[in-house]
């Protein structure tokens, strides 16, 4: 990009979140942060990483639930869970964000009342290890070349 020349916005509307390789979809990711706290001179730098809150509205799927019910009874579930951000409906990822190794943290399920019209929503914090931004692919990748073929002839006079 030429200097002095704007880069264009992103939006926060249009992701994808990948839970393994599984697509699950979502209406908000939220928590996405990197901190580092420094104490005296002596003490080493303590990096953390925050809880990730992953919403949607519930659907009969327990799948969420299930895999924190697992986690929880000890099994050692943890999965590679990838946030992408497109460039607009059309799905190009422009940015890509991987939690390395995450595990269900908390689960929780719908707030009822009464009084309102809401989308029963289920939520999923996520706990993970290690926060990778993933290089984005270039915007018009390079096609490979194509191999030419030599058109054989058969017959007479060929």
């Amino acid at each position: 990009m030429p200097v002095g020349e704007l880069e264009p916005l992103l939006g926060t509307n249009h992701f994808r979140v990948l839970i393994g390789r599984r697509e699950i979809g979502f209406s908000e990711v939220r928590g996405l942060t990197s901190t580092t706290e420094v104490g005296d001179a002596v003490a080493r730098p303590t990096h953390r990483f925050e809880m990730v809150v992953l919403r949607r509205a519930l659907t009969g799927s327990k799948e969420l639930f299930d895999w924190r019910c697992r986690f929880a009874a000890g099994y050692d579930d943890r999965r590679t869970v990838t946030i992408q951000q497109l460039d607009g409906p059309s799905g190009r990822v422009v940015n890509a964000w991987q939690l390395q190794r995450a595990w269900p943290r908390r689960w929780s399920g719908p707030t009822f009342n009464a009084m309102g019209n809401d989308v029963a929503m289920e939520e999923l914090e996520l706990g993970y290890d290690g926060l990778i931004w993933l290089v984005a692919p270039p915007s018009n990748p390079p096609r490979p070349p194509t191999a030419r073929r030599r058109r054989r002839t058969t017959g007479k006079g060929a």
